[in-house]
């Protein structure tokens, strides 16, 4: 009896790893994503931290010098938060896209699959078929033989 093998077997595994990918990509986006959340965290900490300091040294005093650098400082993360959710926004847009692309990829993997499922259906039913015709030849020659026998 011959063993079960599937034709597109190469093209399965092709669009398997394909999806796995896909996949992969996906969550390396949304890591990024993260990344630039937790940036834009530290980044609002930093700008609270500043005005923070800024008050602090107002009342102990300050020299001139060190207060002109602090709106510096904030404008620089605050520039630097504009970049961020800029570049959050585009991450966005790639993740939209990719999730697309991933739905893409589910369904081809999909189709390949069914055929696999129905061709494996049709091979068992042929084998089916074949072992039963042999057990029913089986059957009739001992029927026979055993005929045979007897007379």
């Amino acid at each position: 009896m011959r063993r079960y093998a599937f034709k597109l077997d190469p093209v399965l595994k092709l669009r398997k790893l394909k999806e796995e990918n896909c996949r992969m990509e996906l969550g390396q986006l949304f890591a990024y994503i993260n990344k630039l959340d937790d940036q834009l965290k530290h980044d609002l900490e930093e700008i609270n931290k500043y005005y923070q300091i800024q008050e602090g040294g107002l009342k102990q005093g300050m020299k001139a010098g060190q207060l002109q650098a602090f709106p510096m400082l904030v404008a620089g993360k605050e520039r630097n938060i504009e970049l961020l959710k800029r570049d959050k926004i585009q991450q966005e847009k790639l993740i939209e896209a990719k999730k697309q692309e991933l739905a893409v990829v589910r369904g081809e993997l999909k189709v390949i699959e069914n055929l696999k499922e129905k061709d494996f259906d049709a091979w068992r039913k042929a084998t089916n078929k074949e072992i039963d015709q042999k057990v029913e030849e089986q059957t009739q020659i001992w029927i026979q033989h055993r005929d045979f026998k007897k007379a």
